[in-house]
């Protein structure tokens, strides 16, 4: 009787978790997941808040940050109440570009994210539309629909800024600085 392999097990299972996780991806990108096609329901979810920006009266701002390593010049939590200003945001971030697809080359990326949740009015509560920024790397936007990119739109680092109270806010704001 041969010896058999002790790797050649692993390699296998190797090679199935490879595979899957690339059936999985592929999938993603076209708008599919293993139940079938990405629901109407779905999409539409994800779109709400650029269709519902004539409703939209609050925005509540929180940042997310790993530890104590950065230091920022405002609070980790802002609600934005003027109506106008939460809709001038909503329009801001619809407005963006949608980032680009495959591998880019980007700054390097921290652990500082931010979620803007609007409120819309007709809705309970805050409706759930939430949006993700984050400001460093290619800085995404993410939550309406496609991915968009911020990176070349300082109009919305502005506008965002402005509703919260901030002046010349720029992307530079948002990421904050090493502390010494």
């Amino acid at each position: 009787m041969g010896r058999r392999d002790p790797t050649k097990g692993s390699k296998t299972r190797f090679a199935i978790v490879v595979t899957a996780v690339l059936v999985g991806v592929l999938l993603a990108a076209e708008g599919l997941s293993l139940n079938g096609p990405i629901s109407a329901t779905t999409q539409d979810r994800r779109l709400h808040l650029c269709q519902a920006i004539p409703r939209v009266n609050r925005l509540h701002v929180s940042r997310s940050a790993p530890g104590t390593e950065f230091a920022f010049t405002f609070p980790a939590v802002v609600t934005v109440t003027p109506a106008s200003a939460a809709r001038a945001v909503a329009r801001a971030a619809c407005a963006l570009p949608d980032a680009p697809t495959g591998a880019q080359a980007c700054p390097a990326e921290f652990a500082v994210t931010y979620q803007l949740v609007f409120g819309v009015r007709g809705d309970k509560g805050m409706s759930g539309d939430a949006i993700i920024m984050n400001p460093t790397g290619c800085q995404v936007v993410s939550g309406i629909g496609r991915v968009r990119e911020a990176i070349s739109s300082s109009n919305f680092y502005r506008v965002l800024g402005s509703a919260m109270g901030l002046t010349n806010a720029s992307a530079l704001t948002f990421r904050g600085s090493f502390r010494s």
